[in-house]
């Protein structure tokens, strides 16, 4: 997790001076999904937060240092899930499957707040080198962890063992991340179900 600890909190109004800047983090997740990077303003943040506008500065120095602890966080936590949901005892295939029907039902749920690695790939790729490394790394981990289950499952005899793996991967994960666009557009949840059942063909 981030390692910047908070100051005393001198500023006036807003969370008081001692506080999680784990949850603060958290909160700035949801800000920055509802509204992008540069559409989000120092006041939707300290709003957002609870944070008073100099508690803000003195913790996370400027927006561009939050935005990366929420980024650094959630991409954690995501990365977290899709291991467990793939690394399940028993049937891989099931396991893929689950994991994408992960996406899937969190897409129909949550898809029109957004998703901030998403919205950071589209708007700060490839100028923002910092940000285009951490979602590299995402990506490229993502994949890893598809194409681990693939093996695991080539290896029981659940799937083709002269299918390419990482191709596979690299199909999967797109197949993930446009379950989170289309999220945006308000699809019903079988719509994306649909999709998922679609992408899992192409392991037969």
């Amino acid at each position: 997790m981030t390692n910047v600890t908070p100051l005393p909190d001198r500023a006036g109004p807003g969370r008081p001076r001692e506080f999680d800047i784990d949850e603060a983090v958290r909160d700035a997740i949801e800000v920055f999904r509802a509204h992008g990077y540069h559409g989000t303003s120092v006041q939707d943040l300290t709003e957002g937060t609870g944070l008073a506008r100099g508690s803000l500065y003195k913790a996370f120095h400027d927006k561009r240092t939050l935005f990366l602890a929420a980024l650094d966080h959630y991409t954690a936590a995501s990365l977290q899930r899709i291991s467990d949901a793939l690394s399940a005892p028993g049937s891989a295939r099931a396991a893929i499957r689950e994991a994408l029907l992960g996406y899937a039902r969190r897409s129909a749920d949550q898809g029109r707040q957004g998703c901030i690695v998403t919205g950071a790939a589209m708007e700060m790729v490839p100028d923002d080198a910092e940000v285009s490394a951490a979602i590299d790394r995402l990506f490229r981990r993502t994949r890893d962890l598809f194409a681990a289950a693939i093996i695991r499952g080539q290896a029981a005899g659940e799937i083709p063992h002269h299918y390419d793996e990482r191709a596979i991967a690299r199909h999967l994960h797109c197949t993930m991340q446009g379950l989170r666009v289309l999220g945006r557009t308000g699809p019903s949840e079988q719509d994306l179900i649909d999709i998922v059942d679609q992408a899992m063909r192409s392991l037969d």
